[in-house]
């Protein structure tokens, strides 16, 4: 069983910081969690991971941002709800965008990556999830914009902060941890 401990910003920007000053191991990803309505439930489609990073794991969609593609490209017309700053034992740096959007519906098909499936905002798979997912997906449900970092010193072990924010400084956030320029 891993540990999971909830501590300061203060202390993980330091953490984050630390060793990581070569910054050609950070990568940026974005991921979107499409939201529709059936009757009165609000439901999120969430995709099992079929290949790749991820596999055999429930998550959102998306993925590396193209070369030359902007944030506001990759995601228009979605909400920006936040952005995970993780850090990997072997210094390994992610900045993962996480967009929302609302009023999805249609039909949804498999690909060779992800198995999609509709799932009750009350009933989310969390044990089917990144053991983070619980630390953050109540942040993204709530509908405001936040920060959550992330430093795992083993796969199980995760030491973490959630700070809510607005919109504009989801992206000085990530500017200060030297994700984007």
């Amino acid at each position: 069983m891993g540990i999971i401990e909830e501590v300061t910003k203060d202390a993980l920007v330091e953490e984050m910081l630390i060793n990581s000053a070569n910054y050609s191991t950070a990568r940026e990803y974005t991921v979107v969690f499409p939201f529709g309505t059936i009757g009165t439930r609000t439901q999120v489609l969430l995709g099992l991971k079929k290949r790749g990073m991820g596999v055999g794991l429930w998550n959102g969609f998306g993925g590396k941002i193209e070369l030359g593609e902007t944030f506001e490209e990759c995601a228009h017309p979605m909400k920006h709800a936040g952005v995970l700053l993780m850090k990997r034992k072997d210094g390994y740096l992610m900045t993962i965008y996480v967009y929302t959007a609302h009023g999805v519906s249609g039909c949804i098909a498999e690909s060779d990556e992800m198995e999609p499936k509709w799932f009750d905002v009350s009933e989310l798979p969390y044990d089917g999830a990144y053991k983070e997912a619980r630390l953050w997906w109540p942040a993204m449900l709530s509908g405001k914009a936040f920060v959550a970092r992330f430093v795992f010193s083993h796969p199980d072990n995760i030491r973490y902060s959630i700070e809510w924010t607005d919109d504009a400084a989801i992206y000085e956030h990530a500017a200060q941890m030297g994700a984007i320029d």
